[in-house]
Parts: structure tokens; C-alpha cells; sequence
């Protein structure tokens, strides 16, 4: 495990914070970008724009290399459900064709779809595993040559369990399907590994496991749509020429080379990026194995520790290294939840469980006490 201080992080000592995939627990270095920030801003007088762009390239330059991909296949956008609105724009959907989406879903991850599929006269379909039966297997059972798009994750936002997309991007293939992926559960806490999974798209909030500010988010391009792909908007940022205002109305600059065509107006905010490029420095100290490998030793004690107290029946099967919920009775989860609070654990409520998502700030004492008090509330 990764030696991290829990000073390095924004959190009171009586409280056990375990949603990161919620919000990621906040830096004391994200806080003072914050407000070095805001500070800034209220002297336009002393702001240089050729600095500030030269930053913002910068950033996208060390998220990169911190995900481990090209700057050019990065672009800035404000949430996961506008790089969803980007894809749904480009990708191609015909008349009878099928859009595959995973049952339970994020609606920011269903709604775009929906609606996509109801413009081209085709249909979404809801893929729900049989009993027994794993996401990735259940998504593989519904892959054909009807498919136009599959809407997948690296890990269910309720619960952890894990989908391959490797194997999803190699059948999407197979069959000419896109493949777009919202890895907001994952990116920053899990390698992601780009060149094997070949997606069309991918799509990221920043603050949860990227550990930076609401509102400024991620979107990864395959090379096809880097070259010929159009945006949602017309931001001056996401063409060349960016310094000259006065251009020819009748034709267009041309956007600049790579996923920055599809670059959000209003991303390039003086508090958010500040807080991503602090946030992004850490994980960068830290690397993306590191917190993987930090967070898996934390879930593995959770799930040691609950079968240590006769609870194995709680543990979600197989889920994904860096979070798990508590699968808890119906007639429990009340009561458990509540003496959670009590104690000042905080997680969240989804479905029919108890997320559990800690980060590098928590301790094994931390999840010691979370059984204790589990224990004493069934």
C-alpha cells in the first residue's frame, strides 16, 4: 500500500469517509488551488491569456501521461453526460438497429441513448445478467450484427462489479458496433488500459477518483473522431486562431488537431482547473498502479474482516478492486445505515446496498470500525 497521510486530505478526524465514488475526498493542495484561484480572478487586470492557455494545455498534457494516453486524444468537458451527448452526436444509428445499455444504470448514461434511439427509429436494450451470470457475459450474449452502440462501464456505479471491456471492445468490433464507455467509477483509481480496449469513446466526471472539482471532466476520442468528429458547441477554444477575433464570417478557422475539437466553452475555469492540475500532480506522485494496488488491499481487508465475523453473505462476489457495497436484507438497510451515520461513517445508499468506496485516506482501523459497527446493527 501506498504510505499517504490522512493529513494530506480535507477530513475531520471523527468521520470515516467511504464515498469517494460519489466525491472524491478533497486534498488540502485541491482546497488552495481553489482558492489561489478565485484570488486570481479578481484581478483580470493581471491576467495573461497566453499563459493561461499555455496552462490549460499543460494539464491536459499531465493527465496524459497520468492515464496514459496521448494529450491529443484528451478533451475538457463540464460532465460525463455531455461527453455521452458527444458520442450519441457521432456515432451512427439506423433504423432497427439496437443500443445495448447495462440494467441500473446511471441515467446520465441512459437518457442521451434513449433519446438517441428514438430519433433513428431503433431501440435500447436493457442487458440484465441471468442468475449467476456476469456483467460481461451478459453484455457478450446481446452483441450482434444488429448492434449500432454499447453503452458500458469499467464497473457498476452501484455495487463494483466489474465488466471486461476488453472482451466488450473485441465482440463490439466483431460485429461493427461502437463502443463507448463511461469510466467516471474508475479513471484515476484503476488503470484503464486505452489500446486494448479500443472503444469509440470515453467519458469521465472529475471529482470523484480524479479528485478534482465539480464540473470539469474528461473525454477521450478514438483517432477516427479526433480527425473528423463534430462537437455539440462552437467554443473559440476548440478552434485555431484562438487570439484572433476578427476572422472571416462566411468560413469558419479550422478546429485544433485532436480531441480538442470537442473541447467544452466554460471548462477553462480559473477555480476548476487550477483544482484538476493540483489533483492531477498528486495522482501523478501517486500513479494510478500505486492507488489501485493501495485501494484492492483496503477492499480485500473489508471482505476478510466481514468473513472473520461470520458475515460472508454481505460481500459482493468478484467486485472491482477499488470499491464493493454491502449486500444487506431489506428489512436491515434502515438500521444499518443509521448507525452508521451515528458513528460517522459515511456511504451511500444504492439500490439494495451499502456502497463502500474508501480512498487513500482510509485506514484498516477505518474499516475495522465500519464491521464493528455492522455487526452490532444486525
Amino acid at each position: 500500500m501506498l504510505n499517504v497521510p490522512r493529513s494530506l486530505f480535507d477530513l475531520p478526524d471523527d468521520v470515516v469517509y467511504l464515498n469517494a465514488a460519489g466525491a472524491g475526498p478533497r486534498l488540502h493542495r485541491v482546497n488552495d488551488a481553489a482558492r489561489e484561484g478565485m484570488e486570481g480572478s479578481a484581478r483580470p487586470w493581471a491576467f495573461d491569456m497566453h499563459m493561461w492557455l499555455d496552462r490549460i494545455e499543460s494539464l491536459r498534457q499531465c493527465t496524459a501521461a497520468t492515464l496514459g494516453t496521448a494529450a491529443e486524444a484528451l478533451a475538457f468537458i463540464p460532465s460525463a453526460s455531455y461527453g455521452e451527448a458527444i458520442a450519441a452526436r457521432n456515432l451512427r444509428v439506423e433504423a432497427g438497429q439496437k443500443i445495448l445499455l447495462m440494467a441500473g444504470e446511471y441515467p446520465s448514461n441512459r437518457t442521451i441513448w434513449q433519446r438517441t434511439a428514438d430519433a433513428a427509429g431503433a431501440h435500447c436494450v436493457d442487458v440484465t445478467p441471468a442468475d449467476g451470470e456476469r456483467w460481461t457475459a451478459a453484455l457478450l450474449r446481446h452483441i450482434d450484427a444488429d448492434t449500432a452502440v454499447i453503452s458500458a462501464v469499467p464497473c457498476h456505479w452501484t455495487n463494483g462489479a466489474p465488466v471486461d471491456l476488453t472482451a466488450i471492445g473485441d465482440a463490439a468490433r466483431r460485429n461493427g458496433a461502437a463502443l463507448v464507455v463511461d469510466a467516471s467509477q474508475s479513471l484515476g483509481a484503476l488503470p484503464f488500459d486505452f489500446a486494448s480496449i479500443q472503444p469509440d469513446f470515453v467519458v469521465s466526471a472529475g471529482h470523484k477518483w480524479l479528485l478534482g472539482a465539480l464540473g470539469l471532466g474528461w473525454l477521450w476520442a478514438a483517432p477516427r473522431w479526433r480527425e473528423e468528429g463534430q462537437p455539440i458547441e462552437e467554443t473559440w477554444l476548440a478552434r485555431e486562431q484562438r487570439d484572433q477575433f476578427g476572422g472571416d464570417s462566411a468560413v469558419p478557422p479550422p478546429y485544433r488537431p485532436g480531441a480538442a475539437r470537442f473541447d467544452a466553452g466554460g471548462t477553462a475555469h480559473p477555480v476548476s482547473i487550477p483544482m484538476a492540475e493540483a489533483a492531477m500532480n498528486q495522482l501523478a506522485q501517486w500513479e494510478v498502479d500505486g492507488v489501485a494496488r493501495s485501494l484492492q488491499a483496503l477492499t480485500q481487508h473489508l471482505d476478510q474482516t466481514l468473513a472473520a465475523r461470520g458475515l460472508s453473505a454481505l460481500i459482493t462476489p468478484d467486485h472491482s478492486a477499488h470499491f464493493t457495497a454491502l449486500r444487506l436484507p431489506d428489512d436491515r438497510l434502515d438500521a444499518v445505515q443509521r448507525a452508521f451515520a451515528d458513528a460517522g461513517i459515511v456511504c451511500a445508499r444504492r439500490g439494495s446496498g451499502l456502497r463502500i468506496a474508501p480512498h487513500l485516506h482510509t485506514q484498516t482501523r477505518d474499516i475495522d470500525q465500519l464491521v464493528a459497527v455492522l455487526h452490532d446493527a444486525l
